[in-house]
């Protein structure tokens, strides 16, 4: 797939000079899973060394077929010889097996040799102990092909296949680290002492799977230019400044988005830390942008208006001290926590603001969907290349086209969604008319569903937990709750006509009320009304009134901006799958809720246990959306 990629005409036509990375901080999330040590790190880099170190293998296996030369045409070139009689010492059994069969092919017993050591990587003498050394091997044997056959042949391959050591190395994928800020300016405490030891093998991990193993260290919860500057004392306390992964403050909060900009430029202020951005990160600032806790913050339209905002803010500040600032957004699979089509995600970011490079996460839940095979792995990671490629070339706007109206709709909406969710009856709502409490039992979350396990707040629940209990329930209310209200005062202040002109000249609001309209499309709040009336007290209802209420404020007014009859009429393939899809569901729905409740009288029988699991899991297939 990435050598489709690196090849596709289009993609060369419209971009000369383009990089694909690949990522995961799987093994390496440290924030909020105690579990995640650093052995685990180690253990994880292991299996992702593996699988491209099987990959090379399978190469190497080839280029000895294609490379079978006797030394009856051609002479052994001398480095290749030397290298050869080199490791028939350390591969003694080896070198004899070769020797004997491929007697007169020096390049075949080379390729053979490099293949046992790659096999023996980190095991014993007899393999690599780093991946510089097996860099030098292919390069040596690139080399030793030029020198007898100089330009007579050409093989494309043997090019191909350095370029791609070079940008996978032993690791493959690049480990981004991520650690919770409050944590480490703590500087104390079990998982601290684990997070400055894992900071301490860097240097040596480098050496061992290549330069680019580590990408980021991601600082999540980041409220100041302190949180970043503490970091990047201990980075510079065991690494040497040019090996320091970019460290990415993660903004999330609502307001942390509103001060980004503040943070920023208090940051770029610091003379060591700016000398360092310059000197070896390229004078570029990786920030990452938390769309899950945003939302769970402050409600759909508040997180995505104020994540756009402050891409705007941040840029500009980077601007002005000659730093380009890139955004690596933190999208999840549901909508409320950034997830929907790639495409047209990266095309409604604020225009000027992806220059030169742009990250993105890609959920567990959705990789099955969009990567499974090798042609869905292609046209999907084609898509969000395209739409980084058209949207580089655009220019950085003086001012947001109609800012004052979004700001406007962003408040009502957060007014609306901080006086619902402030309830303070909401957590005995969530905790028992979800199965949210069920999280825990099934091996599907990344970390604790709560911050702190003794404290019943909405406030310390998890972003993904907090979608996963809302989605099980067929009311989606993390992708619209408050933009009913707020889309329905905007209609009434500035009339329809205005509202519908806004829609059609904006990415954003274009891109805003689709994602607000599928996850309308997905909710059933019929459905969900059989939770309360199964396994909340009667007056209860009265939350679900106020849910269902702003519903239908939002499907009225979504239906009135489209000017059309229903949701999804200009979607109709959609439209049509999720109509399809609710008859599979409804039927979960109803298990769930009937188990649930047996659950409330008595312990369920291991039969009765696993049906309940199942039905989670069901229904978070059929949703595609867990959190």
């Amino acid at each position: 797939v990435y050598q489709k990629i690196v090849d596709d005409e289009e993609i060369a036509n419209k971009a000369k000079n383009f990089e694909l990375k690949f990522g995961s901080w799987v093994g390496a999330d440290k924030d909020g899973n105690p579990y995640v040590t650093t052995k685990i790190t180690k253990q994880a880099l292991e299996i992702y060394s593996n699988q491209i170190l099987n990959i090379y293998k399978e190469k190497i296996v080839k280029f000895s077929e294609e490379f079978s030369i006797s030394t009856d045409f051609v002479d052994s070139p001398k480095l290749l010889t030397k290298k050869i009689d080199k490791y028939k010492k350390i591969l003694p059994k080896d070198f004899k097996h070769y020797k004997r069969v491929n007697y007169d092919e020096p390049f075949r017993i080379f390729l053979s040799l490099v293949f046992h050591r790659l096999d023996n990587f980190q095991k014993n003498n007899k393999g690599y102990l780093y991946y510089s050394e097996f860099l030098e091997d292919i390069l040596l044997f690139q080399d030793s092909v030029l020198e007898i056959f100089g330009n007579k042949i050409q093989n494309n391959k043997l090019d191909n296949f350095i370029k791609l050591v070079k940008k996978f190395e032993f690791h493959g994928v690049s480990l981004d680290i991520r650690q919770n800020a409050s944590l480490i300016n703590a500087k104390s405490g079990k998982e601290y002492l684990d997070f400055e030891a894992l900071i301490k093998d860097i240097p040596s991990l480098q050496k061992i799977y290549g330069d680019s193993v580590f990408n980021s260290i991601i600082l999540s919860m980041t409220k100041s230019e302190n949180d970043v500057l503490n970091l990047f004392k201990i980075c510079k306390k065991y690494i040497s400044e040019e090996n320091i992964p970019s460290i990415t403050p993660l903004i999330e909060e609502i307001d942390d988005l509103q001060c980004s900009d503040t943070i920023l430029r208090k940051l770029l202020q610091d003379n060591q830390y700016i000398s360092f951005i310059k000197k070896f990160q390229n004078s570029n600032q990786e920030i990452m942008l938390g769309y899950s806790d945003s939302n769970k913050d402050g409600g759909i339209i508040s997180s995505q208006w104020n994540v756009y905002n402050a891409q705007i803010g941040l840029f500009k500040e980077g601007m002005k001290k000659n730093v380009n600032v890139t955004f690596f957004h933190g999208r999840g699979g549901t909508i409320s926590r950034g997830g929907g089509p790639t495409y047209n995600s990266i095309s409604a970011q604020p225009k000027g603001t992806i220059s030169n490079q742009i990250r993105y996460t890609e959920q567990g839940e959705v990789i099955s969907d969009k990567y499974s095979t090798s042609y869905l792995g292609f046209e999907n990671i084609k898509l969000g290349l395209i739409a980084f490629i058209n949207e580089s070339d655009t220019k950085l706007r003086a001012t947001i086209p109609n800012q004052k109206f979004l700001q406007e709709l962003s408040d009502i909406s957060l007014e609306k969604y901080k006086s619902f969710f402030s309830k303070p009856e909401l957590i005995e709502y969530f905790e028992n008319g979800t199965p949210v409490k069920l999280l825990s039992v099934l091996n599907i979350g990344s970390r604790p569903t709560k911050r702190e396990t003794n404290i019943k707040t909405i406030q310390n629940y998890r972003a993904i937990p907090w979608v996963f209990g809302w989605a099980q329930t067929r009311n989606t209310l993390t992708g619209w709750f408050g933009a009913g209200t707020a889309l329905d005062s905007m209609i009434k202040k500035y009339g329809i006509k205005q509202v519908r002109k806004i829609y059609k000249n904006s990415d954003f609001m274009q891109n805003l009320i689709s994602n607000i309209e599928m996850t309308l499309a997905k909710s059933d709040l019929k459905i969900a009304k059989l939770y309360v009336e199964s396994l909340l007290n009667e007056d209860m209802l009265e939350i679900y009134n106020v849910i269902n209420k702003e519903s239908k404020l939002a499907l009225a007014s979504i239906k009135k901006i489209k000017n059309k009859d229903e949701l999804l009429d200009d979607n109709q393939i959609l439209k049509n799958t999720l109509k399809v899809r609710n008859a599979y569901l409804d039927p979960l729905s109803i298990i769930q809720i009937t188990l649930m409740k047996k659950m409330t009288i008595h312990e369920l029988d291991p039969i009765e246990k696993n049906s309940l699991l199942l039905s989670i899991n069901g229904l978070a297939a059929g949703l595609r959306n867990t959190g």
